[in-house]
């Protein structure tokens, strides 16, 4: 059995996703009169079991359901049958953790099913997960909140993949689900971001999410990702001297000589000039 994990790692700044626990192993029943510290995201791999929560209907889980659960909901739960229920799970912490699962119309207390085929790729998911280094806290922390938002948007994919695709949602609704992207990007930034995930979180194929994207903010997403990049860069520029040209590209997520050539574009100067621009002679 692989016992049950809390992630104490924290970073310089906190992320709009984290971990706080994971595990995959057989299940044993469990009471929780005051619920969970944090969301849960609840996969069943084998065997069954049921969810009750407060005035609702049991829910039955069984090979290839998921369950989102929120925080601090009284709830309990337990195997069905004699063979392991085999459960695998996630808690999710942060200031983005709760409006992330809504922007990815997951519902909460509703359970989800994916096609066999599907399991062993998010099982595959959930160990990663598990067996996360924690001796690179800073490196781990940002991996594992990487993950986590992978993850999420894979079950978005596959789970709106079974539904009818909303068409006629409303211009306020888009705007809004389009700025939950900026959002996101404008915490992420200095990570590799895919915009075919970002596309997915909001419930857009990534060529109609481009289109929506540009109609409300009259560029593409991938250009509005390289301003955000180049107005970080050039705010570390001014102030943090003791930063090269290259540590401060890595930091906005960019490669070095890529950084230097787009500044340069649009600024009309290398970043090493710009900064010896903001140099004052004692």
């Amino acid at each position: 059995m692989l016992p049950f994990r809390l992630f104490h790692n924290k970073g310089e700044i906190e992320l709009p996703l984290s971990l706080y626990s994971c595990g995959l192993h057989p299940q044993h029943a469990i009471v929780r009169p005051i619920g969970y510290p944090t969301l849960q995201c609840m996969i069943c791999f084998a065997g069954s079991g049921t969810f009750r929560f407060e005035k609702t209907p049991v829910i039955e889980m069984r090979r290839g359901t998921i369950l989102f659960v929120p925080s601090r909901l009284a709830h309990e739960y337990c195997s069905l049958e004699t063979e392991p229920w085999l459960l695998g799970y996630m808690g999710i912490e942060g200031v983005f953790a709760e409006s992330f699962i809504s922007a990815l119309r997951l519902p909460l207390m509703e359970p989800l099913s994916v096609n066999e085929h599907e399991v062993p790729q998010l099982e595959a998911e959930i160990r990663q997960l598990w067996h996360m280094s924690e001796h690179e806290e800073r490196s781990s922390y940002r991996d594992a909140s990487t993950k986590i938002y992978n993850i999420l948007t894979y079950i978005a994919t596959i789970t709106l993949n079974k539904k009818p695709m909303h068409t006629n949602r409303s211009h306020t609704g888009t705007k809004e689900l389009l700025r939950t992207s900026v959002q996101y990007m404008e915490q992420h930034y200095m990570e590799d971001l895919s915009l075919a995930n970002i596309a997915y979180a909001v419930g857009y194929s990534k060529q109609h999410f481009q289109r929506k994207f540009k109609e409300i903010y009259g560029i593409n997403p991938n250009q509005y990702l390289q301003r955000l990049r180049l107005h970080k860069g050039l705010q570390l520029l001014e102030e943090d001297s003791g930063l090269s040209v290259g540590e401060i590209a890595a930091m906005v997520g960019m490669e070095p000589n890529y950084f230097v050539r787009l500044f340069k574009l649009k600024h009309g100067i290398t970043p090493a000039k710009y900064r010896l621009s903001f140099t004052i002679d004692p």
